[in-house]
């Protein structure tokens, strides 16, 4: 006679994680919901969510922040602004750098054309992503002010003090609402994956 522990485990389910199957005693597998193939490595998930907090901190900053024209000194809300652009900058330079050599984990089963547009809506953020910060740090050069790294590193001046100061601080600004825009866009289709397909797409990063 088969003792109970026996029992249980001849009839207990057994998961296949590449498959994504659930198989039961009678061999005949339950198709569970798609899973992403596998969550993206430690460096790239701490990178991923500082850029975010970062990002959080710098839209905000940049709501509640003075008006600049005529600013001769980077002080208060605007020297936060500075020094959060500035390490967003290297955060994201890093990030770019560490996906050059770390491969990234086998993407989710979906369409081409979603393929397609969600690879062109990464090239445009990402590259937004340096190129946002890069044109403040040009502005604030060209208002003559101390730029620093985290608001503790002074960087150099990039630009020439007062020729330029008020176009690139227009195009900065025009950049940054592109740039918000483009993350909308992904948070969206980061729910979407959730809510609707239901690939647990969001754990890759968790």
């Amino acid at each position: 006679m088969m003792s109970l522990n026996s029992l249980m485990a001849a009839n207990a389910p057994t998961y296949t994680a590449a498959s994504s199957e659930i198989c039961m005693p009678s061999n005949r597998p339950v198709h569970l919901p798609p899973l992403a193939r596998a969550r993206y490595d430690s460096i790239t998930r701490v990178l991923h969510w500082l850029t975010l907090w970062l990002l959080i901190a710098q839209f905000g900053l940049g709501w509640f922040m003075p008006e600049v024209d005529g600013v001769k000194e980077a002080s208060g809300l605007i020297a936060w602004h500075v020094g959060v652009g500035t390490t967003l900058l290297v955060v994201i330079a890093a990030r770019l750098l560490w996906a050059i050599v770390r491969r990234a984990p086998a993407p989710v089963e979906q369409s081409s054309a979603l393929r397609a547009v969600a690879k062109a809506v990464h090239m445009a953020m990402y590259a937004l992503l340096l190129f946002v910060p890069f044109l403040g740090w040009l502005n604030a050069s060209a208002r003559n002010w101390m730029v620093k790294l985290g608001g503790v590193l002074p960087l150099p001046q990039i630009a020439t003090p007062g020729s330029l100061s008020a176009s690139i601080g227009e195009f900065h600004s025009a950049s940054s609402t592109i740039l918000l825009m483009l993350i909308g866009l992904h948070v969206l289709a980061v729910v979407i994956h959730q809510v609707a397909i239901k690939d647990q797409l969001l754990r890759r990063m968790l």
